[in-house]
């Protein structure tokens, strides 16, 4: 494990920085009524060192040039007042008033100081049902301050918290949180704005949330639920959920920006060579007569990967005479420390997303607002430039041969008289088109002046989604243009959900209550079949045992009730009844009977909250359903073969979370203790490594993790520029009872092993971020980050030792760097110039592929 000795150096830039959440995480508890002003319960707020309270309000005095966007960019039902100066902070309008109609600060009773010349009163109730879970957020602010090109690098510096980002709009950015690993897809849930981006007709890496659906510049804050302890969610809330709101503007406005990324990249042979990506955004928004809010965007994204994935022999090399005699490969161990020799990489990937976005609100009451959003993605990715190291004697690359899946004692190729195979089918390249629809309807608001409603339908619908290969180089004399092609010709779910609120039940003011009916239904046909002609993708016959179909739905009812019964104490207690089913499903042409399921989740939870102090336990059983790619998806490659299991039982767990948190002037610090034992855990299972892999889904009879987190965000310290976030996590993943594994080794050699007592994979026992930033003055900030995580196992029987090499989970410690400047032009024109260097340090690091290296960042954005 590398030392923690350059990450402790970091530290030593101690300086305030943007952090997810405030001292003011009061919002997490139970609400405590006014009702003499607003209702203010549950307001997810982050209050700057200028914000003030007036009226049972938040008010925040910004800065002219504090971003692009600027202050006019706030959250819908937040009123902007530019040009405020010894005015009276009550002086809005409408609903934002006091009920008595007071335009006097109770705080001095009578006028308030001077603020700075724009000011923005927040009054909108964002009415948070997840005090029992310990969350975190991030807002629009401090999404400027890193270096973030697509929506998911927003969250890399929260706590707990992983996202395996291969490159700049890498597609299968998988996410995971605590105790699930990242290609545990179905244990996180990420929503923007109520719509579910999660993707549960997929697992493993292919199971990534669809992040491209947002652009980061809509972005106005991210909120990270941790652990399924609220009965509105699902037991696929496991790991967290993840819930994206975006801005809708409150006047007209224009919004611009674009940005350059380069990475110079090396590290074996070959490979090196300069990657180049850029983005931009546009965007447009109004309010109309006060009533309609219209935001249209549209977001392009081109960027190309350094190789992700290399050719290697690890199935063991032969000292003998024969192969054919060839240069240019790399030995190298692999990470079971077997000899290898790595003979060429997949080449560089290039993708290109087109997103268009529309949003359309009408204020039905002042308190109540319809929001239909439309979303359209064009997403093209293609790697047809794999490339091949090895050369015979004459200087012609060495295309290899067909070769057995394992045991071979011989090889087909001769380095220095060391024989290994070289696998031809290995150089043929592939291509992806998807496009993809997202439609939304939601409802939210106040129904009657002690009820809310917060209800959402959504529909995503894949109009294409296809995957070509090919088997040959088109370089290689013996390519005749086979390949295969997956298309995923029905593939789309749908969601409704209804949430009914109310802060005071049956009128008491210590009783608060919700309750809900939640709708999902995912389906899924795919099929594989031969290709003729990469070049031309013309299809031939439909492949043997490679048609899978499926349906899968959940209805649920939940309900959870808050009863303050001490000025201090409240405790809460939920449930949530689920009714699952699978149907409809075919496994390799195979038809498979239909399944019903149902399971009742419990929650309770218990605070204290005396001052600055607050304790609280939260408990939850959750109950996790297997979803389609699981149940019914088979596929198969030349290098890889995955099975469906039909008969998986549900993942059952039992969650802890034990909360300490004590405020800080303008920070806090909060230590959180949590465990998880879940029976049934849902694993993808290797039954054979080499060059071609074998693997399947089945349950694992128990795991647990055990897990410790801190947390300390302070802003502006000791009266200085600087504010500074540090999070760490100490985390034991490992399964308590499993099975005996029938498992063959890349070299062929039988590996059964018995799973109990391992670790668990991809879970690192150490991760660690912290976020520090320098201001300047108004106009200019200087950030400075890092992320540490520690090495973990990849295979599950735990041998691969061997770190820094292809196929390891190495660890990592990425030192980041930004600086903004903010103008705004006597014309009213804002601007933001940006330069960033994501991975400072260059650090060489693998998540199975390579990460990116060193790159660096100009970003340009204007407003209007």
């Amino acid at each position: 494990m590398r030392s923690f000795s350059f990450f402790l150096m970091g530290l030593l830039w101690i300086s305030p920085a943007s952090a997810a959440e405030d001292s003011d995480q009061s919002k997490k508890s139970p609400p405590k009524h006014d009702n003499t002003g607003p209702r203010t319960e549950g307001i997810a707020t982050q209050i700057s060192p200028s914000a003030v309270a007036v009226n049972g309000l938040i008010v925040q005095s910004g800065n002219p040039a504090s971003s692009a966007e600027d202050t006019d960019q706030v959250p819908s039902g937040a009123i902007s007042l530019p040009g405020v100066d010894k005015k009276v902070a009550g002086e809005v309008s409408g609903k934002n008033k006091r009920k008595d109609g007071n335009k006097d600060n109770p705080a001095q009773g009578g006028e308030p100081d001077t603020v700075l010349k724009e000011m923005v009163v927040t009054g909108e109730t964002e009415r948070d049902t997840h005090y029992t879970s310990p969350s975190t957020r991030v807002t629009r602010s401090q999404i400027e301050l890193q270096n973030a090109q697509t929506t998911e690098e927003v969250l890399k510096y929260q706590p707990s918290l992983q996202i395996r980002q291969r490159y700049v709009g890498d597609p299968n950015g998988v996410l995971g949180i605590r105790g699930a690993d990242m290609f545990s897809t179905a244990r996180n849930m990420v929503y923007a704005d109520g719509l579910p981006l999660h993707n549960f007709l997929q697992a493993s890496f292919n199971g990534a949330p669809r992040w491209s659906l947002v652009g980061p510049n809509e972005i106005d804050s991210v909120d990270i639920v941790y652990g399924p302890f609220s009965a509105e969610y699902s037991g696929n809330s496991i790991g967290g959920v993840v819930n994206i709101k975006t801005r809708m503007p409150r006047k007209q406005e224009f919004y611009v920006e674009s940005s350059l990324f380069i990475q110079p990249y090396k590290i074996y042979g070959s490979d090196q060579g300069t990657f180049i990506g850029d983005r931009q955004y546009v965007s447009y928004g109004n309010r109309i007569q006060d009533r309609f809010t219209v935001f249209l965007a549209y977001n392009r994204l081109e960027a190309q990967s350094h190789p992700q994935s290399y050719f290697i022999d690890n199935t063991g090399l032969f000292d003998v005479p024969g192969g054919t005699p060839v240069t240019g490969g790399i030995r190298t161990p692999d990470t079971r420390g077997t000899p290898s020799i790595i003979y060429g990489d997949t080449g560089p990937e290039k993708v290109q997303t087109h997103l268009f976005k529309g949003k359309f609100g009408y204020d039905i009451t002042t308190d109540l607002q319809a929001i239909f959003t439309v979303a359209y993605e064009d997403r093209t990715r293609s790697q047809n430039r794999p490339r091949n190291y090895v050369s015979d004697t004459t200087g012609q690359p060495f295309w290899g041969g067909a070769v057995p899946a394992c045991c071979n004692t011989e090889g087909n190729a001769s380095l220095d008289g060391t024989r290994f195979d070289v696998a031809q089918r290995g150089f043929g390249g592939s291509q992806d088109k998807r496009e993809t629809l997202n439609l939304g309807l939601q409802l939210r608001g106040a129904l009657t002046p002690n009820w809310n409603i917060d209800t959402t339908i959504s529909h995503f619908d894949v109009l294409k989604d296809t995957r070509a290969s090919a088997f040959f180089s088109p370089k290689d004399p013996a390519n005749t243009g086979a390949g295969q092609i997956q298309d995923f010709k029905k593939f789309s779910w749908l969601n409704y959900d209804l949430k009914l609120s109310t802060p005071a039940l049956l009128g008491n003011e210590k009783l608060s209550f919700l309750s809900g009916y939640h709708f999902d239904q995912y389906n899924l046909s795919f099929r594989q079949y031969d290709l003729t002609d990469y070049a031309t993708l013309t299809r031939g016959p439909l492949q043997a045992n490679r048609n899978n179909d499926g349906q899968t739905s959940t209805h649920a009812v939940f309900a959870q009730s808050a009863y303050r019964f001490l000025p201090d104490w409240d405790v809460t207690a939920g449930a949530r009844q689920e009714w699952w089913s699978a149907s409809n499903g075919v496994v390799g042409s195979t038809s498979v009977p239909d399944r019903a399921e149902s399971a009742l989740s419990p929650k309770v939870s218990l605070g204290y909250e005396p001052g600055p102090l607050k304790l609280r336990y939260s408990f939850g059983r959750a109950h996790r359903f297997p979803v389609i790619a699981e149940l019914y998806q088979s596929i198969g490659t030349p290098t890889q073969i995955v099975t469906a299991n039909a008969a998986l039982r549900p993942e059952n767990g039992v969650h802890h979370n034990f909360m300490v948190e004590y405020a800080l002037p303008k920070g806090y610090v909060r230590v959180n203790v949590f465990r998880d034992d879940i029976k049934d855990a849902i694993q993808q299972v290797l039954a054979a490594s080499g060059i071609q892999t074998q693997s399947s889904f089945q349950n694992i009879d128990q795991t647990s993790t055990t897990g410790v987190e801190l947390i300390f965000d302070q802003r502006r310290i000791l009266g200085s520029k600087f504010d500074f976030m540090f999070n760490g996590t100490w985390m034991n993943a490992k399964v308590d009872k499993g099975p005996t594994i029938i498992f063959t080794d890349p070299t062929g050699t039988p590996g059964n092993f018995n799973l109990t007592g391992k670790q668990r994979i991809r879970l690192p026992h150490w991760r660690a971020n912290f976020f520090t930033t320098y201001h300047a003055t108004d106009a200019w900030d200087i950030a400075f980050s890092g992320r540490y995580t520690s090495d973990s196992f990849n295979d599950l029987d735990n041998r691969d030792h061997v770190n820094d090499v292809f196929g390891a989970q190495s660890d990592f410690f990425f030192m980041d760097f930004k600086t903004s400047y903010r103008h705004k032009f006597q014309s009213g024109l804002k601007s933001r110039f940006s330069f960033g260097i994501t991975n400072l340090n260059n650090d060489k690091a693998f998540v199975f592929h390579p990460y990116p290296q060193r790159t660096f960042l100009v970003e340009a954005a204007f407003s209007y």
